[in-house]
């Protein structure tokens, strides 16, 4: 019911963002990511998020206040509808529905106003005294029957009988003195919003123009307008521009609109809906940039849904690279008093995957990468020298860690002699480094060649017939994988053929 009610009658308010609160009108609203975990590392692509959202759940702020303005003139002794009499007892049942829906704990306080040649506010509760507004749900006199109830109840043609007597007359229809009557009752609440409902089954006649009781009227005070019968009409401004329904709600309800109730029957079904709530909308946010709907495909039940309400979802964000993200969900509804929103935010870290080794051999003899530490999940490792024809090696060293959107990966050598003596190194590291920010390597090889020190940076050495060693080496392996040797040797045979590949100090990224 209220998605017909905001179509027609749009509110407007400053959304409220957090977890989970209340919406303007006092209703709960929630949403929470319960995947993946605040903090949580995920592999870069898409992430799957996942959580739940709700609306009129959880506990109600008792915020609004609700005034009921009905038109009591001559004219609403007309046939209304078999379902609930003539115009005017539907409109009791109408309101009756509405203070029905009220209980639902969103609602502080209610009053009464009705109108024809003028307009009354109503005594609302048996105590001594004019008293302009009461519970909702209460009953003073301990006679079983609501308060307000009793004295929508006895409204009658030209007046309201409970608790008082007030006679409005029934000749004319005063809009101007029912909306002054009505900021009177508004205005008597302490509440944070003041919704007015108001129902006439004509147009103005008498009472000069509505325009004076709107001069001013406070932006907590809404008031919604229904039209109601076949002589009813939203537009029609009376016969000497006195003002029209239309005019009263779009002066209060920023966007909002009358809704005409050509079927009296149905007025007691549609008035509710001025204070239900409803969850609208689910959205989407990654690192800040703007709030992307969720579709119906990712969300069960299906939005809208009017509350109360707990709905699923599960979407998957764009491909998230390595860095830090923040993603949050956002929940959108609306009750009596407009609408609003909260969000939960999480915060995913990507760490891009990585390793390092110290020592592998390819060719005639073969070595497998010793030790290797690869992210995820990352680890340090050490292995004891080696020693082997072709190589002999101090301790081996490798090490990789993730954390916070950075991959580092390391390896070190603590010397090494290769081909028969002919290559003497005393210090061997590596160094990949990953983030969002971009991509490091580095190396540094210290030692001989020939009896010749090795220069540092990027170089390549041949050894006639024997061998050509490359150092400090950056290169790329297959898929794209970003490679950092401190040194490569390939040994030579026949022809000058590579029969033999020896690499010490790797770290790779990707």
């Amino acid at each position: 019911m209220l998605t017909a009610l905001v179509a027609a009658s749009a509110l407007v308010a400053t959304p409220a963002f957090a977890t989970d609160g209340n919406l303007p009108g006092g209703t709960s609203i929630a949403v929470t990511i319960t995947g993946p975990a605040d903090g949580a590392a995920v592999a870069p692509g898409p992430v799957t998020v996942t959580g739940t959202a709700s609306v009129g759940t959880g506990a109600p702020v008792a915020d609004t206040s609700l005034i009921y303005v009905l038109d009591a003139s001559s004219s609403t002794a007309n046939n209304g509808a078999p379902s609930c009499g003539n115009i005017l007892q539907c409109e009791i049942a109408a309101g009756l529905a509405l203070n029905a829906q009220a209980q639902s704990g969103t609602i502080g306080d209610v009053g009464l106003v009705a109108f024809g040649v003028t307009a009354a506010t109503a005594d609302v509760q048996p105590a001594p005294g004019d008293q302009l507004l009461t519970g909702p749900s209460t009953d003073g006199n301990a006679n079983g029957v609501r308060d307000i109830e009793e004295v929508v109840s006895s409204t009658f043609i030209n007046g309201v009988a409970t608790f008082t007597n007030k006679n409005v007359g029934g000749g004319q229809t005063n809009f101007a003195d029912a909306i002054a009557k009505a900021r009177v009752v508004a205005q008597a609440s302490t509440r944070a919003r003041k919704i007015v409902v108001f129902m006439s089954d004509g147009f103005a006649v008498g009472g000069g123009s509505i325009t004076v009781p709107l001069a001013g009227i406070p932006d907590d005070i809404d008031i919604y307008t229904f039209a109601v019968g076949s002589g009813a009409d939203c537009a029609n401004a009376g016969p000497n521009n006195e003002g029209s329904l239309e005019q009263i709600t779009a002066a209060t309800v920023p966007g909002g609109h009358c809704v005409q109730v050509t079927d009296v029957g149905s007025l007691p079904a549609i008035l509710p809906g001025v204070i239900a709530s409803s969850l609208d909308t689910l959205s989407l946010q990654v690192d800040g940039g703007s709030f992307t709907p969720i579709g119906n495909a990712a969300i069960t039940p299906d939005l809208p849904q009017n509350g109360p309400v707990n709905v699923s979802y599960s979407v998957n964000t764009p491909a998230l690279g390595v860095g830090t993200h923040r993603l949050c969900v956002r929940a959108d509804g609306a009750d009596g008093g407009g609408p609003g929103s909260v969000a939960d935010c999480h915060t995913v870290v990507v760490n891009g995957p990585g390793g390092a080794f110290a020592l592998e051999a390819t060719g005639l003899v073969k070595i497998a990468r010793t030790p290797e530490a690869v992210c995820p999940p990352g680890a340090t490792k050490t292995q004891v020298p080696v020693n082997l024809p072709l190589v002999t090696t101090g301790v081996l060293n490798a090490s990789c860690t993730a954390a916070g959107g950075t991959t580092t990966a390391r390896s070190s050598v603590d010397g090494a002699t290769l081909l028969g003596g002919a290559v003497q190194l005393s210090a061997i590291t590596s160094t990949c480094t990953g983030s969002s920010s971009g991509n490091t390597r580095s190396s540094q090889v210290v030692g001989t060649i020939n009896g010749t020190p090795i220069s540092a940076g990027p170089a390549t050495i041949g050894i006639a017939g024997v061998a050509t060693i490359h150092l400090n080496e950056s290169t790329t392996g297959p898929g794209g994988r970003l490679v950092q040797n401190a040194v490569r040797v390939e040994v030579l045979g026949l022809l000058g053929i590579v029969t033999q590949q020896i690499v010490l100090g790797s770290c790779y990224l990707g």
